[in-house]
């Protein structure tokens, strides 16, 4: 599908299936105890669990000190919105399918903690724009997206997102659109807003599958893939006409899917079949679904496509698979119900978010062996890194904040 002519619109699709069949830390408590709904939502035997940006000139880069506990200061210039550049920089704003931002910093075995961000009530998941200079949470309670300025660890706009509760957010390449899941507990309301993110506004609305989750734009910008938790499905926009072209089904239910650089290979984690499937990105088939640990939950591809890694919600694992031959090459035993998971962009270790006890595991991919155990906030559900690999942000649902970890030599 590497035209909006080859896909009929609102088609469901049902592909052919092989392989097996599957500074200082502030804190903001919540009034209430934690309960199975702070974690991302959750569907068990049919019940319902509900749950779970362009980077400053190079030549300035090297100028600065990092401060301990706060994200390196940049240069006094402007700064440009998710998806503009300041017009006096001549840097990369963000990198072409299959490239990366450069310089990219080394990644280390213990990382250490830095600042905590306030944010409010129940950020669930954070993504961090292509430029690397903003970072939003998707704020469920208050309905509400964050916008953090990544040089300052400040807060610089809360968006409202009148649609409803906002869950998860996918950027462009060019950071100009993000995409929100949005729906509610009831399952009345399931839409992905199309985020403006020049004017942080929302430009409309899509209907989709019932619980639109972890979503993500195909590496060349073309497509959002939305996994939808509920009905077993993929639905695919076309991001030039913002129009549904196509549904594809998939092992129940599909949480989390990322993208080989290349737009080549999906892989999607569906949480209730403990299957990782493997869709040709390029025409939409499902090659193969590769078995893993109990529930996966979210997942993510190496830099240089040659591993896929994922947690195991209900295992308290990490599955480390080889994509040459879809086949699981380690299991990692990491933290209580872990949920969220990213690469470091060198590729050497892997970050994952542990929603019992507030943690992040830190592993090395070589020797896939966790190196540290790095402490965050009171439910860590999510955790992405800044595009030249020095900060990872964590979002901490119960304690209402980001932690910001160092992850850099």
């Amino acid at each position: 599908m590497d035209s909006p002519s080859e896909a009929t619109t609102g088609e469901r699709w049902r592909p052919p299936v092989s392989g097996p069949g599957g500074r200082g830390r502030h804190r903001l408590p919540r009034k209430q105890a934690r309960t199975t709904e702070s974690r991302w939502p959750r569907r068990r035997n049919g019940a319902a669990i509900v749950g779970g940006v362009g980077a400053a000139a190079l030549a300035v880069l090297v100028l600065l000190t990092v401060v301990p506990d706060r994200p390196t200061e940049r240069a006094n210039s402007a700064r440009a919105a998710p998806g503009q550049r300041p017009a006096s920089s001549t840097a990369i704003d963000t990198a072409p399918a299959g490239q990366t931002i450069s310089p990219i910093a080394a990644s280390v075995d213990v990382p250490s903690v830095g600042t905590t961000i306030p944010i409010g009530p129940t950020p669930g998941y954070v993504a961090v724009a292509p430029n690397g200079d903003y970072a939003y949470t998707a704020n469920r309670d208050s309905h509400s997206l964050s916008v953090i300025d990544t040089a300052t660890g400040q807060v610089t706009a809360t968006v409202p997102i009148s649609a409803g509760p906002p869950q998860f957010v996918a950027f462009t390449p060019d950071g100009r659109r993000a995409y929100l899941s949005i729906y509610n507990n009831e399952r009345t309301l399931n839409v992905i807003g199309v985020l403006d993110t020049a004017s942080n506004t929302v430009l409309e609305t899509i209907s989709v599958g019932t619980r639109p989750f972890a979503l993500a734009v195909r590496p060349d910008g073309k497509y959002v893939y939305i996994p939808e938790h509920d009905t077993g499905t993929i639905s695919v926009i076309d991001t030039a006409t913002n129009k549904l072209v196509l549904t594809i089904h998939v092992p129940p239910n599909p949480h989390s899917i990322a993208f080989s650089q290349d737009s080549s290979r999906a892989y999607i984690a569906n949480h209730e079949s403990n299957v990782i499937s493997v869709l040709d990105a390029t025409n939409n088939t499902l090659i193969t679904t590769v078995p893993v640990g109990t529930s996966p939950h979210s997942v993510t591809v190496s830099p240089d496509q040659s591993q896929v890694a994922n947690v195991n919600y209900d295992a308290n694992t990490v599955t480390m698979i080889d994509t040459a031959t879809n086949t699981v090459t380690a299991t990692i035993p990491v933290g209580g119900h872990p949920q969220g998971i990213a690469y470091a962009p060198d590729g050497k270790h892997i970050y994952v978010a542990n929603n019992d006890g507030g943690i992040i595991s830190v592993i090395n991919v070589e020797t896939a062996q966790v190196t540290a155990t790095v402490p965050s906030g009171r439910t860590a559900t999510s955790v992405a890194v800044t595009p030249d690999g020095r900060y990872a942000y964590v979002t901490n649902l119960d304690s209402g904040d980001v932690t910001v970890i160092d992850i850099a030599k």
